[in-house]
């Protein structure tokens, strides 16, 4: 019994670090029609980030799910929409050959400036 009443106080004092308030996410975003001009620009910043900017001048960054290499030299890059008319969250991008995800796509400010 008296391993029980243990495992209940250890288990009591481990559900407040669980409960904590998880940090406000930024909202997920759209750009509608991406093959028919919806995207107008992109420029990226690294190999997992990338800014796009739609018909209507908006800039969105692009988190993807792990190194796109060809990125940061990509003069192009492909927008699969077989599946959909959106570019949005859980989309590919395909960049030299390469299929990339998109993980997260808020709106944003412009893009930092290049070096």
């Amino acid at each position: 019994m008296k391993h029980a009443i243990l495992f209940l106080a250890c288990a009591a004092a481990a559900v407040p670090a669980l409960a904590a308030p998880a940090a406000p996410q930024a909202e997920q975003a759209r750009i509608p029609f991406p093959r028919y001009g919806g995207v107008r620009n992109f420029r990226s910043v690294g190999e997992d980030v990338l800014y796009l900017q739609d018909a209507r001048r908006n800039w969105y960054r692009a988190e993807l799910v792990g190194p796109c290499h060809g990125l940061p030299f990509a003069l192009r890059i492909g927008i699969d929409t077989r599946f959909g008319s959106m570019l949005e969250r859980g989309s590919t991008l395909i960049v030299d050959g390469d299929r990339c995800t998109v993980v997260s796509l808020v709106r944003s400010a412009a893009p930092p400036p290049r070096r």
